[in-house]
């Protein structure tokens, strides 16, 4: 049994049944030991891919919008990245501004919104080239200028609730000194809008989203953009889940069972865009609509093409990324862009 496993059985031992989210966050963020504590590798050499990992073009494309929102802000602004994981996109961010867009590039700096120690080293390693523009943060203060988490929400810890006797009960993880399973007591809170009644047994995840209302109340001026998958809160009990939206995925291949080998297995809840939109709401910041990635770096695309002096040649390496990060039948279309300003 890997030390992970045996630190976790031990706190259940002390405890008791322990809710899904302190094994999610002990499973994906012990330091030394967790998921994203130890697999620094994404794409074909990891357990899944992104849009970070197909190539520089993602950063490129993010960084020509990102430009166009940080130019109408005078004097010094700022580029928040939270869930940086290794830096890879911060890195090509930084690489287009400054070679694009150089006078945009000298008043920008780029702050990195990150708890873990071991990431900030990968992220040190990785834009030592940019060393005096990074800065890093445990907390997010006030700032003027863009926010953007990529692929971050899914993997905050989540609650794994239940909907019986007309209440929610919250799931527990138990042990029985060799193996985990599922338990549960009353008291969860789904948050839910008055006009959603599940069925009885159904499933429903509620992930921590601390960071993302953090980052609303914060902006002063400037614009936050959330990439990730999801779907809107109706849309969580249709069709019934066996395990709500909680998925482990390790190989490039689905695990069934989300509590087995805590630390090999990368654990993701689906993002709730609706109640992501209310914390917006209530920051009073104003949205676009929610736009999966297709549509929204199309969109992107044909405006390079009308500036052509503002953005790299498209050679066939960046259209075959593109077309990569655009398919209707793949990343286009589980990834959706939500988009928000402050008025």
């Amino acid at each position: 049994m890997k030390e992970l496993e045996q630190r976790i059985h031990a706190e259940i031992t002390e405890k008791g049944g322990i809710p899904f989210s302190r094994f999610m966050e002990r499973a994906l963020y012990e330091p030394g030991l967790g998921y994203y504590e130890t697999q620094r590798e994404v794409g074909r050499s990891g357990d899944f891919y992104t849009s970070v990992s197909v190539g520089n073009l993602y950063g490129e494309l993010l960084a020509f919008q990102f430009a166009d929102w940080l130019v109408e802000i005078e004097g010094p602004v700022q580029l928040v990245e939270a869930g940086a994981h290794d830096g890879r996109l911060a890195k090509d961010v930084l690489m287009y501004l400054r070679n694009w867009r150089p006078e945009l590039f000298e008043r920008c700096e780029m702050v990195l919104w990150e708890p873990s120690g071991i990431h900030r080293q990968w992220q040190e390693s990785v834009l030592a080239d940019f060393s005096g523009k990074v800065k890093w943060v445990a907390e997010l203060g006030s700032f003027n200028g863009v926010f953007y988490c990529n692929e971050f929400l899914d993997a905050c810890p989540a609650e794994r609730l239940i909907w019986k006797d007309d209440a929610w009960w919250l799931s527990l993880v138990e042990s029985d000194g060799q193996s985990f399973g599922w338990g549960m007591r009353p008291g969860g809170n789904a948050k839910l809008g008055d006009q959603l009644t599940p069925e009885e047994g159904a499933i429903f995840t509620v992930g921590d989203y601390g960071m993302w209302q953090a980052a609303c109340n914060s902006l002063k001026r400037g614009q936050l953009l959330l990439v990730d998958y999801g779907m809107r809160e109706r849309e969580f009990f249709d069709p019934p889940r066996e395990n709500g939206t909680l998925r482990g995925y390790h190989g490039h291949r689905m695990v069934d069972d989300v509590l087995a080998d805590p630390g090999e297995v990368d654990i993701t809840a689906s993002v709730n865009f609706t109640r992501v939109e209310r914390i917006a709401e209530a920051s009073g910041l104003e949205m676009v609509p929610l736009t999966r990635q297709s549509q929204y770096l199309v969109r992107l695309f044909e405006q390079t093409l009308q500036r052509p002096q503002l953005f790299p040649e498209w050679t066939s390496e960046r259209t075959r990324q593109f077309q990569t990060l655009a398919h209707p039948e793949h990343l286009g279309h589980y990834f959706k862009f939500l988009e928000c300003r402050r008025p």
